[in-house]
Formats: structure tokens, C-alpha cells, sequence
């Protein structure tokens, strides 16, 4: 059974305004020029603004025999998707016509575990083994879950693919529901500059030093992650402003050589100074209260156990409890997930006992300090284990904090 290919478009088709300009031309033997420009400017948009969507759904058996798989997986089709589990490096992949522009995909997917995937896609014209290869991490999900990735994050890249897929790693197991093309047009381009101009960074260490600023996002997908990956992709709002003030100044300098004064043009480029001054202004003090706002927030809870710190969350109540279990013990073993800054804060509060690496435990240190770190569990023998495989002698938990941090000792 072919694939499912279904192309969504929005916004009013051209008929609705070829029908008001009928009306128009009907009931007025003259049409002034400002009428024909504002219907224009409605008609011209109404192809252009719409979003644009090409959807391959792999729902209910719907995976045809466009769709080729190179490397060693189990493959199933089934009513809930295209299920996968690699035993190598496999690539599905397909060819494709796309009949309007592509600038970001979306994968709806199911996966008990997270995989490192790569989308695949093949300009038009290049060499058969020239394939582009863009990360696209696919996180567990137990649930439909979507991913989305902006493909003018990268410029060189044109918005029609010969070929598009994804590549899966060996041991990956994907449930692949859907797959979304989406190509935006000018209305939503603007809907997306203005939300991206009012969205805010959080407060980071970078902070103190410099803020990236208001950045226009390409698209609605761009939007999504416009702080999350750094630097920001986008458009500078302060790079936009000064080409702006140039064209200004250049305009202002051939006006002045026409009406021969710079009165006027001097006053528009004040203004237009003013006005960009006052609104850069008004939005970077909105990011910095946006600061204080959730700070405050988490510093609100009741339980110290819950309350949550700026780039330390709920660390301080937990070196809190742990702190007296290792004051006693010269060296014990230390695991996070990042080490800065929870590394550095327990050397300090534990001194003079000091956090090692997990090789160390085979000297006989027998604390092991964990701090947010999920893939660390008990075993019903009582030792602590990484990912389901035990790492540890039998033991007891001395500090039972939350599900991933906790504190355990061997042999107690």
C-alpha cells in the first residue's frame, strides 16, 4: 500500500478576492489607485502567507515501496507505525518531487529509549554519495512524541531535496508514526519575528558578562529552540536596526539633494532612532525582570527539598543531608550528570573529605554520592547499578533525596 501524502494549505484561496474585485469593478466606473494597491497587497499574500504541509503517515500498514532501508534492522508495519530495531547503522530514506519549499520536518515518534538520529538530505544535483547528514536526536518517548528541526538553520542548504530519511544508530528501537514537511509562508514569518523578538533567554553564567539580545527566528520550528542552542539562530534585532538607520541616512541624503534642506530627513531619522531605542530598551528590561520573576518562583516552596536555585535546583538542600554522611570519610565517590557546578560545590562544602572518580571506589572507599542522575538504581540485591548492570558490592541507601539522587554505602 503507497504511502499516505496529503498536502494541507491555510489562509483564504484567491477566489474569495477575485470575487471582491468583481464586485468592485461592477458597481465603480473608476477605481482609485490606493483601492488597487490595498487589494493587491490581499490577493499577492493569500499563496504566499500559507503554510504548506506534506504529510507521510506510516499509521495503519501505510509504508510503500518508495521508502528503501540500507543496513540490518527488523522492520515492522504495523496500524501504530513503522517500528525499527537496528542491529546496524541503517538509513531509510526516499525520493522525493516536493511541489512547494521545505524548511523544517517533523518526526512524530515512539521510542523507549534515546537515540542520536541524523536527517538525510540529498541537494538536487550533487553526487549520488553526497548526502547531508543534520542531527536530529530522538529523546525516549512512551508517548506520540514530535521532534522538530529547522532546515534554514542551514543557509547553504535549498528548501528542495532529492532525497530526504533519517539514519538510525545501531541498537536504536524507533516507532515512526508520522513525518511532516512544512514549508511557511509571509504571514507566518512575521507572526514568527514577533514572537521571537519578545522571547527570553533564562539567566545563565554568561549572563553576567553579556545577553544575546532580542533575535528574529526564520521560522516557527527556529522559534522553538532559539535559546536552547547557542549561539542563537537568527537575525539580530541590533544588525537589523543599524542597516535600517543606513538605508535611513542614505534616503535622508538623497532627499536632502532633491528638496535641498535636511530638516525633514534629520527629523525621521531621529524619531526612527527613538522609537528603536525606546523599544530595545523596554524589551531588554522585560527580559531582566523575566529574571527575577522566576527566581522568585522557585525560591517560593515550602519543603527546602523542592525549592529550586538558578543552575543548581535543589542542590543546596541536598549537600545539605549529604554533607554530615562523608564528613567522616577521606574520599568517596561523586556522580552527576554535569559536573559544574555540583563538582566544585562538594569539594567545598565536604572538605577536608574530597569527591573521587568511580575507579577510585576499588581503593576501598565505600560512599557513593549521586545527584540527579537517572540511569542509577538499586537492585533487588542491594547494589547500586548503572543502566540495569551493578557497579557496586551490596549495599544500603544512607540518603534516600528523591528517585535519582541519593546517597549509598557498601557493606553497611
Amino acid at each position: 500500500m503507497p504511502i499516505a501524502l496529503e498536502e494541507q494549505k491555510t489562509g483564504f484561496g484567491p477566489s474569495f478576492f477575485s470575487l471582491c474585485t468583481l464586485h468592485i469593478s461592477l458597481n465603480n466606473n473608476h477605481v482609485s489607485p490606493r483601492v488597487l494597491c490595498i487589494i493587491a497587497l490581499l490577493v499577492l499574500p493569500a499563496t504566499a502567507r500559507a503554510e504548506r504541509a506534506t504529510t507521510w503517515s506510516f499509521l495503519a500498514n501505510q509504508v510503500g515501496p518508495e521508502w528503501r532501508i540500507n543496513g540490518q534492522a527488523r522492520t515492522t508495519a504495523g496500524i501504530g507505525g513503522l517500528h525499527i530495531a537496528t542491529q546496524s547503522e541503517v538509513s531509510i530514506f526516499r525520493e522525493l518531487n516536493a511541489e512547494h519549499p521545505i524548511h523544517g520536518v517533523e518526526i512524530t515518534y515512539l521510542a523507549p529509549e534515546g537515540t542520536e538520529a541524523l536527517l538525510l538530505w540529498k541537494e538536487p544535483g550533487t553526487p549520488q554519495n553526497e548526502v547531508i547528514q543534520m542531527p536530529l536526536p530522538l529523546h525516549q518517548a512512551l508517548v506520540p512524541t514530535q521532534q522538530r528541526i529547522s532546515i534554514e538553520r542551514y543557509p547553504d542548504l535549498s528548501s528542495r531535496p532529492e532525497i530526504l530519511g533519517l539514519r538510525l544508530p545501531a541498537g536504536a528501537d524507533v516507532q515512526i508514526l508520522q513525518i511532516r514537511l512544512v514549508g511557511w509562508g509571509i504571514v507566518d514569518r512575521l507572526k514568527t519575528a514577533v514572537q521571537s523578538f519578545w522571547k527570553f533567554d533564562r539567566m545563565s553564567p554568561y549572563s553576567v558578562n553579556f545577553l544575546w539580545g532580542p533575535v528574529f527566528a526564520a521560522n516557527p520550528y527556529a522559534l522553538l529552540r532559539l535559546f536552547e542552542d547557542l549561539p542563537p539562530q537568527g537575525t539580530y534585532a541590533n544588525a537589523l536596526w543599524y542597516k535600517l538607520l543606513l538605508v535611513l541616512v542614505v534616503l535622508a541624503w538623497a532627499s536632502s539633494k532633491w528638496r535641498r534642506s535636511w530638516k525633514i530627513p534629520a527629523y525621521a531619522i531621529a524619531c526612527t532612532v527613538a522609537v528603536l531605542w525606546i523599544l530595545s530598551d523596554v524589551r531588554m528590561g522585560a527580559e531582566i525582570f523575566s529574571y527575577a520573576i522566576s527566581d522568585s518562583a522557585g525560591l517560593q516552596a515550602e519543603d527546602p527539598q523542592d525549592t529550586q536555585f538558578r543552575e543548581r535546583g535543589n542542590f543546596p538542600a541536598f549537600i545539605a543531608d549529604a554533607a554530615p554522611l562523608v564528613a567522616d570519610r577521606g574520599r568517596y565517590v561523586f556522580l552527576t550528570q554535569y559536573p559544574y557546578p555540583f563538582l566544585g560545590l562538594m569539594r567545598y562544602h565536604t572538605y577536608p573529605a574530597l569527591p573521587v572518580a568511580p575507579e577510585a571506589a576499588a581503593e576501598g572507599i565505600d560512599t557513593w554520592v549521586v545527584f540527579a542522575r537517572g540511569d542509577l538504581g538499586i537492585d533487588p540485591e542491594g547494589r547500586l547499578t548503572s543502566e540495569g548492570a551493578p557497579i557496586t558490592a551490596p549495599g544500603k541507601i544512607l540518603l534516600d533525596f528523591g528517585p535519582d539522587s541519593f546517597v549509598f554505602r557498601t557493606g553497611a
